[in-house]
């Protein structure tokens, strides 16, 4: 699991993060402290649909399920 969190967490600080200072780590609230905007989820989102190979259905998308990249492997159970 540890490949696949640092595989999101790479995504994360390189490409959604735009202040080099600044980086996530696997427990960082994502969006309470506005690391993740409205319109970076939406990357995010399909960042993880490469990953997960699939679909997320509407009802997955929730805060709870994308609040910090330890809770995001957890509930998409990457292998």
């Amino acid at each position: 699991m540890s490949d696949t969190r640092d595989k999101l967490l790479n995504y994360i600080n390189g490409e959604l993060l735009t202040d080099p200072a600044r980086r996530a780590t696997p427990d960082t609230p994502l969006f309470e402290e506005g690391w993740i905007d409205s319109l970076k989820i939406l990357k995010l989102i399909a960042f993880v649909e490469l990953m997960i190979g699939r679909n997320i259905p509407d009802e997955e998308i929730v805060m709870k399920n994308f609040r910090t990249v330890t809770m995001i492997v957890e509930h998409f159970g990457y292998k």
